[in-house]
């Protein structure tokens, strides 16, 4: 094998499916809640199969998330509302 592993760590995840409809579409959310990555959970589309990063203060920034994870523009402000929500807020986390 030429890979080194530079580290492992495992952990019992705690991981929330949504399935969330605005006026108009359907959204199918997986948030997987972490203590690694710097206290951002992973939220992945199951529609669009891309994953972001995100925490509460990421909310704001839309141009980051909203197209990875299919999200329309009419429904952006809901999402904001809903992961200030469900994304838990946890201190910053020193991963090294």
């Amino acid at each position: 094998m030429k890979l080194d592993i530079l580290s492992e760590q495992k952990e019992q995840q705690l991981l929330h499916y949504f399935c969330l409809i605005s006026s108009n579409h359907r959204y199918d959310l997986a948030i997987g809640y972490s203590r690694n990555f710097f206290g951002k959970a992973m939220v992945t589309s199951i529609q669009t199969g891309k994953m972001v990063l995100l925490c509460q203060e990421d909310t704001y920034e839309d141009h980051h998330w909203a197209e990875k994870l299919g999200i329309e523009k009419e429904d952006i402000p809901e999402f904001q509302e809903f992961f200030s929500l469900v994304l838990q807020q946890r201190p910053f986390q020193e991963q090294y």
